[in-house]
């Protein structure tokens, strides 16, 4: 799994669900099938009082 595949399923969970808590869960479930250097941000995503505002502000910035 590659970083863009995480942040892809981290945006479908705030879309469909729209709740921290399931954009913290969606970061869970696949924080582990990334490489060791890439799971810092995950981690700091989970940790983050506002994940929801996180992933937003990610998919903002995304270079297309």
């Amino acid at each position: 799994m590659t970083l863009s595949d995480a942040v892809l399923v981290l945006l479908l969970a705030e879309r469909i669900h729209g709740t921290d808590d399931a954009v913290r869960r969606a970061g869970k479930n696949i924080v582990k099938k990334l490489p060791r250097s890439k799971r810092e941000i995950l981690y700091n995503l989970i940790d983050s009082p506002y994940p929801l505002k996180l992933i937003r502000h990610i998919a903002a910035n995304l270079d297309e």
